[in-house]
Formats: structure tokens, C-alpha cells, sequence
């Protein structure tokens, strides 16, 4: 229930293939996993949600409604209420791990079933399908299935057993074939105008070249980061890709947060702690309803750090939310970069008019504006869980974004975003002239 709403919301007709999608992650960030004793699902969420919601709400009338119909009706569009089957799968999809093909899509009228990104280390990456490659067909056992809608990839899809190869034809004539399984996520993705490099292995921690991924129109000493989201090994990834660019001696970065929607406040930390002049300093505060105040500490231990004189860029867009606007607020705080050097999308009115989305539902031309943080909390006696926003969020300089987030009213730059599942990068390379000009 909570899902569909949420995707109303968003209002476009993506979907991405895991076993462990139990949530909309892309704009949800739970940060901490406590244990709460309780006798039942309805007593146990309703004495949570007293106790630890960042605002008091009424629950008189609760009687005899279900622990998720209580979430929904009560709390806001970040809360969330977990059986124990949903949150094992999800402390399994955090910790980096998922399984499938590691694929997410959308039908877009008059083009078709377009790629809108593949996931890192996943089969449909490792086999070279990109953002903006266009499936038409697929085949199984001798069958095969056109993709004239999402419904035809659904069924498709679902019929493939883990470890059975299938065949994808695209609209270019390229066919790629790889089957389901489980695999390590790389969240990271350095690339520099010769070479780029992911992430690869059990663990998907050994960086590993992908030269098709690099980004020939960069500036020489430039480096290219897109951080994906912030859980399992995203942070040492994040640390060797640094390591990488010291050893290239680039001199600017671009770190690419687009699509990024957080994840977990203490990756966030030890992210930040590879930034020389953020390293050991205060990462962020949260502010409870008691009006308890918590700071959060950018790691002081990290090894490879990026220098204070490298020039940071930042690329941003309504999708970038929670953990990935705390990152941009310590990069602010502590003039890693400014906000001169942060570029948000701003979606064309061709992608608006495909999509049948507004500009303002997809937050066109700025960030997603979360600044509020969520506790897990796991009832030890059934499993179930429920994550609850806890805490206001502000940067170490004092700022909230909660609500407007980002946009040029702060100094920022908006970049064009003609058609962002193009695959031809043309969002990033009109981005990269803006900076460069």
C-alpha cells in the first residue's frame, strides 16, 4: 500500500529488477537498526510511534487497525512498516547484496522498453547494457516475447528461473545474454576521459577496468564519479576510486549524486571522511522532537583522502535526496565545493510530455529536499520491523533543505536534461561544457 502511493507520487512508471526490492529505496534512507521489545504488532508500532516520531500525532482512534494501515495512516511518506520476511530481505539488499538482473526501465511512448540504468556488478552490467538502450525482444527456451509494453517484460521476466541465460535484442541490433543471480552491488563508477573503472567480485571490491565506460569528453585531469547510493561497500569503493584519482594526479572531480537517493547515514560518514578538509569534522546534527541535538562525524581514519586542492563539482537532481544532500551539505560546509560548482537537471519538456509527468512532480531544477532522517527499530520477539522518522537534519553550517532543497535560489547552476535515458550522456556533456566553459 505504502509503495503504490509513493509511486503515484513520483509519478513515473519505472521498475527495478531484484529479489530484494521490498521498498522504494530511491528516496528513503534508514539509519539505525535498534531492538524494541513488543507483544504484538499493533501495541508495539503504536508505542514507537509515541515514543519516538520526530512529531507528536493522535492515535485515539487507532483501535483495531493493522500495524500498516496505523504507518499509513498516521506517519509520513518515509515511515514504513516491515513484516519479517520484507525486512530480512531488505537488511539483505542493504548490506549490498541483492540478486536478479540488476535492471531498471520504463516503457516510453514512441520509443519502447528503455534501459534506465543497470546496476553495478549486476548480470545485465557486466553483459554491456547502458541507460538508454532500447529492449525489443527477449528469448527463453525457443520462446520469444516482444517488449511492446512493461507488462510483456513482467511476464518475461518472471518466467526466467536463477541461472537460466536469456537472450535481449535491442533497437541498435545488439544482443546481450545473461541470466539471474546474486551478486555484490558497486555503487561506484570512476571514469576519466581514457579508461573508467567499477567494481567487481564477491565482495565488489576489486576495481576493475571498464574502458567502453569512460568519458571521452573530459577534460584532461578531470575525474568522473557517480556514486549510486550509500550502503554495503559503497564507502571503501568510494576510497579506492579516490585512491585512483591520487595516483592519476587529477585535479577536478565531477561526483555525479544524480538518481541518488541515500542510504545509510553512517556510509555517508565514512564517505565524507575521505575529503581532506571534511575528514573528523562534523558531518551533521539531528534534532529530535525532545530537542535532544546529536552530531555525526565525517570518519578521521581514512588513509586516501582527497586533496583540498582539487576543484569539486557537483551533479545533482529531484531524485538526489537524504544522505546524498548531507554529503553536499558538508562538501558546502566546508568549501570542498560551493554551490557555483552544483549542477541540478532541469528536465526538458520532451521528457516531461513522454513521461506524463510535470515539472513540478519530479522536482525539476532542484533536489529532493529531505532532511529528515529515520530509525529502524526490530521487534526481537517476531522479526517485524518499522523505520521512523526520528530527526531533523542539518548541515554543519545550519542549514535545512527540508522541503526545497536545492536549486539556483541557493546559487546553483541548472543544466539542461533534454532526454536523461538518451544513453548518449547528453545531459552530463552539456553539464561538463557549462563547467568548463
Amino acid at each position: 500500500m505504502r509503495n503504490e502511493k509513493l509511486k503515484k507520487r513520483l509519478k513515473i512508471a519505472a521498475a527495478v529488477l531484484s529479489a530484494a526490492a521490498v521498498a522504494v529505496l530511491v528516496f528513503f534512507a534508514g539509519y539505525l537498526t535498534r531492538a524494541a521489545a513488543g507483544v504484538n504488532a499493533y501495541d508495539w508500532v503504536l508505542e514507537i510511534i509515541r515514543d519516538r516520531y520526530y512529531v507528536e500525532v493522535d492515535t485515539s482512534d487507532a483501535d483495531g487497525i493493522a500495524a500498516d494501515a496505523i504507518v499509513d495512516k498516521y506517519l509520513d511518506g518515509y515511515s514504513e512498516y516491515y513484516t519479517a520476511e520484507e525486512y530480512e530481505a531488505l537488511t539483505h539488499s542493504n548490506a549490498g547484496s541483492s540478486s536478479g538482473i540488476g535492471l531498471s526501465y520504463s516503457y516510453i511512448p514512441g520509443t519502447g522498453l528503455t534501459v534506465i540504468g543497470t546496476t553495478g556488478n549486476s548480470p545485465s552490467f557486466r553483459a554491456g547494457l547502458r541507460s538508454g538502450d532500447v529492449l525489443l525482444y527477449g528469448e527463453s527456451g525457443g520462446e520469444r516475447t516482444e517488449f511492446g509494453s512493461l507488462a510483456d517484460f513482467s511476464r518475461f521476466y518472471s518466467s526466467l528461473k536463477t541461472g537460466e541465460d536469456a537472450l535481449y535484442v535491442t533497437a541498435s541490433g545488439e544482443s546481450f545474454t545473461f541470466a539471474k543471480e546474486n551478486y555484490s552491488v558497486s555503487y561506484v563508477l570512476l571514469a576519466t576521459n581514457d579508461n573508467a573503472w567499477t567494481f567487481s567480485g564477491t565482495d565488489a571490491l576489486q576495481m576493475t577496468a571498464s574502458r567502453n565506460d569512460a568519458v571521452g569528453y573530459l577534460p584532461e585531469g578531470c575525474a568522473y564519479i557517480g556514486l549510486s547510493q550509500f550502503y554495503g561497500n559503497a564507502a571503501e569503493q568510494f576510497g579506492l576510486a579516490v585512491r585512483k584519482i591520487n595516483e592519476l594526479g587529477c585535479t577536478s572531480l565531477i561526483l555525479d549524486l544524480r538518481n541518488d537517493g541515500g542510504g545509510s547515514v553512517s556510509v555517508m560518514q565514512s564517505i565524507a571522511g575521505h575529503f581532506e578538509r571534511s575528514a573528523g569534522m562534523p558531518a551533521m546534527e539531528a534534532r529530535g522532537r525532545d530537542g535532544a541535538s546529536y552530531l555525526y562525524y565525517a570518519d578521521s581514519d581514512k588513509e586516501e583522502r582527497l586533496s583540498g586542492d582539487v576543484e569539486v563539482y557537483v551533479l545533482a537532481n529531484g531524485n538526489t535526496a537524504s544522505a546524498s544532500e548531507a554529503l553536499v551539505g558538508v562538501l558546502v560546509s566546508y568549501g570542498i565545493t560551493d554551490y557555483g560548482n552544483i549542477y541540478v537537471s532541469e528536465y526538458s519538456g520532451e521528457y516531461l510530455s513522454a513521461m506524463g509527468v510535470s515539472a513540478e512532480a519530479v522536482k525539476s531544477g532542484r533536489t529532493y529536499g529531505k532532511g529528515i532522517m529515520q530509525s529502524t527499530y526490530k521487534n526481537p520477539v517476531t522479526g517485524e520491523a518499522l523505520k521512523l522518522t526520528t530527526h531533523q537534519i542539518y548541515w554543519p553550517n545550519g542549514k535545512s533543505i527540508h522541503g526545497p532543497g536545492l536549486s539556483a535560489a541557493d546559487g546553483c547552476n541548472t543544466v539542461a536534461a533534454p532526454a536523461p535515458f538518451s544513453g548518449d550522456g547528453e545531459e552530463l556533456r552539456l553539464a561538463v561544457g557549462q563547467m568548463f566553459s
